[in-house]
């Protein structure tokens, strides 16, 4: 089982969690030190997206970046964090998503490929916990990379998310911060990097729906040109089984009007 705690009911304190973690054998992340504000030298974390990393020119998401995903719900927001949390687990990193709303299905993460066993999940009781529990796991050097949900978390302001993109660059961690409603704008302002993401069509195997083609655009970057775009194909909780199947098989749908029949599947 992943570890949780709920900073609300507290289960069990957020140090002694990590604690644990780094006993099982998880070192403490792999962020050495401060990282140049220039970005001479900077380093990135993959986002599981070989198309996105080239479209970002630094190779994938910088770290000591707080990037934002602006996209309307469904969208594939979600599927593309849970994706780079993978493949930072898989190059070795340590991981965390913070979650108020209790939003993330676990085993939907499981299928996108993400290792539970070494997954912390934090939900906060609210958006302006879940900002500074994220500024303590940057402070601390505890975490490579941390998604902060803050999609159905309610209002924030900008000024907590200033001091949390300060402290990650002191760290070199990276927080994927998801957004919605009165929070948006906070979002922009306070983000380094701002990743638009647009669905283009539906991707479908028969009359099986299994995904969506979704075009991302770089539009905003305080380290690289901004501008680069990327097409991404995000599949819907796909097992690993029939990974290759699926992205062999799949056939991009730009509506669902003429394929009334069309089901939505997960592996």
């Amino acid at each position: 089982m992943s570890l949780q705690t709920d900073v609300a009911r507290p289960v069990r304190p957020l140090p002694e969690l990590l604690d644990a973690l780094r006993d099982r054998g998880l070192r403490k992340g792999l962020a050495a030190g401060p990282i140049s504000p220039t970005g001479a030298g900077r380093e990135a974390l993959p986002t599981g997206q070989p198309s996105l990393d080239d479209a970002l020119r630094t190779g994938g998401w910088p770290r000591g970046s707080l990037a934002f995903l602006d996209a309307t719900p469904g969208s594939g927001a979600t599927s593309l964090v849970l994706g780079s949390l993978a493949a930072c687990q898989a190059s070795g990193g340590v991981v965390a998503y913070l979650d108020p709303a209790g939003s993330l299905d676990p085993a939907t993460a499981a299928r996108l490929g993400v290792n539970l066993d070494w997954l912390l999940i934090v939900r906060p009781a609210d958006a302006v916990e879940a900002v500074e529990l994220a500024g303590w796991l940057a402070r601390d050097r505890s975490v490579d990379a941390l998604v902060l949900d803050l999609a159905d978390a309610g209002a924030l302001g900008g000024r907590p998310l200033d001091r949390l993109a300060g402290l990650l660059l002191r760290s070199g961690a990276v927080a994927l911060l998801l957004a919605g409603g009165a929070s948006v704008r906070a979002a922009e302002q306070a983000a380094g990097l701002r990743v638009a993401l647009r669905r283009s069509a539906w991707l479908a195997v028969g009359r099986d729906l299994v995904g969506q083609r979704v075009e991302a655009t770089v539009a905003r970057h305080r380290w690289a040109l901004a501008g680069g775009r990327a097409e991404l194909d995000l599949f819907f909780a796909e097992g690993r089984r029939i990974d290759a199947q699926l992205r062999a098989a799949a056939v991009p749908q730009e509506t669902l009007v003429e394929l009334p029949a069309l089901r939505v599947v997960s592996a």
